[in-house]
């Protein structure tokens, strides 16, 4: 039988201030999704970490962010992974050499490894598919109600790029036929203030569209996927490619009757198999066990 084993996290955020990403280690640890690993604390200081390994009975230590990497003595005798989130500030190079000490640096995304020495992990977001789910968190069109008009078609633009410029080749008539929410205008901003708002958007529109880098948030293509939402992105070598998806999705709207799509049930399990919260934990449990 394998017995269980204990990581420390630590972390230079404040109780209360942590981000989304540590939050999601903490859960993970904390509700056993972490096959053979259990959450032993966490420290948050150099002399909070030095207090917890003299007490002892820690097999590995994890700096959820790249400040806290700096705990570590350069002397250190445990194994410590580091981790890198999308959202993580800028590194200082003084956080880079600190996270190049370390013996793995888990990753949100490819690009974030580039500025590092140490070896690094692609981990991927990890995301509460059930918080945006049609099926297990249905939310309201109402909370539409604002901006929304059961007679077009609404779509989601999850880009900054000019709009007139995006659908310069689209026939006026699909133009007029549409309602097209732009994720990131000011006015849109304060609507869409609150989650369960953001969510409604994604689980009704018919369609998202995104670029490279979309300014709204860096994982929206995700929440799109989890909330049941076909992307499109609008950043092809060919605009064709793109308006020739959207005219399909258009005409497949103006079959049904004008009436939402259904959610796209393969996206969402997708999502679940890849970046769920158990598939995460299960990534956590395959990297700690390297050491």
């Amino acid at each position: 039988l394998r017995s269980m084993k204990r990581v420390l996290l630590a972390t230079t955020e404040p109780e209360g201030e942590e981000s989304y990403g540590h939050l999601m280690i903490a859960d993970a640890l904390n509700r056993a999704r972490v096959p053979f690993w259990t959450r032993a604390g966490t420290v948050r200081s150099s002399s909070e970490l030095d207090a917890a390994l003299e007490i002892g009975g820690i097999d590995l230590v994890h700096f959820v962010d790249p400040q806290s990497a700096s705990f570590a003595r350069i002397n250190r005798s445990y194994p410590a992974v580091g981790s890198l989130f999308i959202d993580s500030p800028d590194l200082s190079s003084r956080m880079v050499d600190d996270l190049d000490l370390l013996d793995l640096v888990l990753v949100e995304s490819e690009v974030l490894s580039f500025s590092l020495k140490s070896e690094t992990w692609e981990i991927g977001t990890c995301l509460d598919v059930d918080a945006f789910s049609p099926e297990s968190n249905p939310k309201s069109r109402d909370y539409l109600a604002s901006i929304d008009d059961d007679s077009k078609m609404l779509v989601c633009i999850g880009t900054d790029s000019d709009f007139q410029v995006l659908v310069a080749e689209l026939d006026k008539e699909i133009i007029s036929d549409c309602n097209f929410v732009m994720m990131h205008s000011n006015e849109m901003e304060q609507i869409l203030d609150e989650n369960d708002r953001i969510i409604a958007l994604l689980q009704h529109s018919e369609v998202l569209i995104i670029a490279e880098g979309n300014p709204y948030h860096p994982n929206l293509e995700l929440h799109a996927s989890a909330s049941g939402c076909p992307s499109l992105n609008c950043t092809s070598e060919d605009p064709r490619q793109w308006m020739e998806q959207f005219m399909q999705i258009h005409s497949d709207w103006i079959r049904a009757g004008k009436v939402p799509r259904f959610p796209d049930e393969n996206a969402i399990e997708n999502i679940r198999k890849n970046n769920g919260l158990r598939a995460y934990g299960n990534s956590l449990a395959e990297v700690y066990s390297r050491f």
